[in-house]
């Protein structure tokens, strides 16, 4: 596999006649519309025939995020590289019950896909109110409450083997340093009601790079506590750049594996997925609570770049790729993304620390450059 940057002479078929393959092919693979003119510093990624026929010497899992409403094109092409595909999600309430906040019967055809292509469909639970968002009051009303606890549990169980899925993913954020113990306990609890069903658990835990008990953000996540209670953790490394705050990296690379450092230290470096942003911003400037920045596709920021005749720039101390632009009104603005250069970056700490793998927010848009380098590098486990 080879990742080409496009320079300021280039073209699909200039490409093809460099690396002698038909450039209608290497357009397919990029999905790439082969008129189109191509922008100054977008990657390329140029696959051999064959090349993703040959085994790797390091074998991996990957889970997807998705929304249940991702278009059925979308959810076929990806499942192949998939081992579990968790389905966001049902809201944890006050009284223990659970409210789906995704349509029946989307939710069906998403886990009946998933079952006929060999993945592992995985039910996700979280601490989002009734406005959307995450609450730690909530969550700190749960986990205090034994027999809220308990009903909890009980009723994911039932939904669980109703639904037809395999696993269970608690992903509580913003939970509250002071229910440190609890919020461990609850996955212990958990943990052992799943195990005697036959299901695995996962959780989502935001990352951080040394342990602070008070930290608002992560001092409620006990990493080795919680490393030796579920079967896999999804390590959130991404938002470091985020949609109120300044233009920057949403996963700068050193962030990321000062991340994996640190938690390879407190858990088992074969129960780590490792976070990886299926999006970047587009952000104002500057960008404030009021005036944030809006998600944007990897693929997307592409056509974003070639729309404004922008070059794309690479940042080579955070491995980002950006670019900055001016909107119709003349503001300024700056875009911050992934591409193949940073996504290659990012995937091959899984290699350098021994992790179980991946798992990627979300997999509703598709990027065929991340699974083209994805299965370059890695045998995904089913």
């Amino acid at each position: 596999m080879i990742i080409h940057v496009v320079g300021s002479e280039d073209s699909l078929y200039s490409i093809g006649k460099k690396y002698e393959i038909d450039y209608q092919k290497i357009a397919r693979a990029n999905e790439i519309d082969p008129e189109d003119t191509l922008v100054n510093g977008q990657t390329i990624v140029i696959i051999d025939s064959g090349s993703s026929e040959v085994p790797r010497a390091n074998k991996v899992k990957v889970n997807g995020y998705t929304y249940p409403n991702i278009s059925i094109d979308v959810l076929e092409r990806t499942l192949p590289f998939l081992t579990f595909l968790s389905i966001f999600s049902y809201e944890a309430r006050e009284d223990g019950s659970i409210a789906p906040i995704i349509v029946p019967a989307a939710e069906d055809r998403v886990i009946s896909n998933a079952i006929t292509a060999g993945v592992k469909p995985v039910m996700v639970v979280s601490n989002i109110n009734a406005a959307g968002n995450f609450d730690s009051g909530l969550a700190h009303k749960i986990l205090n409450s034994t027999s809220v606890t308990d009903s909890l549990i009980d009723n994911i169980l039932k939904t669980m083997q109703a639904k037809r899925y395999a696993g269970l993913d608690v992903d509580f954020e913003f939970v509250l340093p002071e229910d440190r113990a609890v919020y461990s306990n609850f996955l212990a609890k958990a943990a052992k009601k799943m195990h005697a069903n036959g299901f695995t658990i996962s959780c989502a835990i935001p990352a951080k790079e040394s342990e602070s008990t008070t930290d608002k953000l992560t001092g409620a996540y006990d990493y080795a506590a919680i490393g030796g209670i579920v079967d896999y953790v999804t390590l959130m490394t991404y938002e470091w750049g985020y949609a109120t705050d300044g233009a920057m990296a949403v996963a700068p690379i050193g962030k990321v594996e000062n991340t994996l450092i640190f938690a390879t230290s407190q858990m088992p470096p074969s129960k780590i997925l490792m976070g990886i942003p299926n999006y970047g911003y587009d952000w104002p400037v500057p960008a404030s609570r009021d005036n944030p920045g809006r998600a944007i596709g990897n693929v997307e920021a592409v056509e974003l770049a070639r729309k404004h005749n922008q070059a794309i720039s690479f940042d080579e101390k955070s491995q980002t790729p950006y670019f900055i632009y001016y909107d119709n009104n003349q503001k300024r603005r700056e875009v911050w993304f992934e591409d193949a250069r940073s996504v290659q970056a990012k995937l091959a700490l899984a290699a350098k620390y021994n992790l179980a793998g991946f798992s990627y927010w979300t997999i509703n848009r598709f990027w065929p450059q991340n699974w083209l380098i994805l299965r370059s590098m890695y045998d995904i486990v089913s």
